[in-house]
């Protein structure tokens, strides 16, 4: 998936200016998809000249003038259109499984600090799901979640169930490492 269907969608949610867009990636989106500052407003660039969004230029006292963005009828049809087409599996490119590759027992103690690396790493943002879980989607919140926040819970959802089971996968291979390589 590109940025493009992501600003796209985005959009199609409620129109925000490009420091709207960079906050989002900052926040909610940026669980499941990065951007920088200079890639989201390079796209929004590209979307704009090829028509996809439009803006209003807003006028502001003792600051530079802001653009709130917005999808044009060709941006609908071109976000209608990605959404009709299946995605293509995605390739996975995992630079912790190449360096794992290399493990042997005369570097099995960077291999292990490696993975505690990642082990404290995961839990840390497995803490921040749950915290962001039980803050705005308790069981009485989530009777009354507005259609348009569905998803983003079902996508938090996805980040719980995948850092548990990445969790516990690092878990398996420190205690593999610990059997296979003798100092």
């Amino acid at each position: 998936m590109s940025l493009k269907f992501v600003l796209l969608t985005l959009l199609d949610r409620e129109p925000r200016t490009g420091y709207d867009l960079v906050r989002t990636f900052d926040t909610a989106v940026g669980y499941f998809w990065n951007a920088s500052h200079q890639q989201v407003y390079r796209e929004l660039g590209a979307l704009a000249d090829a028509r996809l969004v439009k803006f209003k230029q807003i006028e502001q006292e003792d600051k530079p003038d802001k653009k709130v963005y917005s999808l044009s009828s060709s941006g609908q049809k071109a976000l209608r259109l990605w959404l009709e087409n299946p995605l293509k599996a995605q390739k996975n490119k995992d630079l912790l499984l190449v360096k794992l590759l290399n493990a042997n027992s005369t570097n099995l103690s960077l291999m292990r600090e490696e993975l505690q690396r990642n082990i404290h790493d995961s839990e840390i943002l497995q803490a921040t799901y749950l915290e962001i879980e039980q803050r705005f989607y308790s069981a009485r919140q989530l009777r009354s979640l507005p259609d348009n926040q569905v998803m983003i819970y079902a996508a938090l959802r996805k980040g719980i169930l995948s850092i548990e089971a990445h969790l516990a996968w690092l878990k398996e291979v420190d205690k593999l490492l610990g059997k296979t390589f003798k100092k």
